[in-house]
């Protein structure tokens, strides 16, 4: 994995709503935008804007059905991002 990937992947969790976010994508096989704005209680654009980032970097998939956007964990990037960090923890 690119170190430039690594820390898109760190940025995008180190903010609290990204967090709650992913939290409830990965709860779910797949979320719409509009569930993910009713249940966090930010406005539509405030999500937007978190879930973009989210994608780029990597660690959520988006599935467009016309104007609606389906989101879903991209388990290969995160098991990657989990080998990373898996690595620093075996070297104690």
């Amino acid at each position: 994995m690119a170190k430039i990937k690594i820390s898109k992947i760190a940025k995008a969790l180190a903010d609290e709503t990204r967090c709650k976010i992913f939290e409830l994508i990965a709860k779910s096989k797949e979320i719409s935008c509009k569930e993910i704005t009713e249940k966090i209680g930010l406005k539509q654009p405030t999500i937007s804007h978190h879930l973009k980032t989210l994608q780029e970097s990597g660690i959520i998939n988006v599935r467009r059905e016309g104007q609606f956007h389906y989101f879903s964990l991209n388990d290969q990037v995160l098991r990657e991002f989990s080998n990373y960090l898996n690595k620093f923890i075996s070297q104690k």
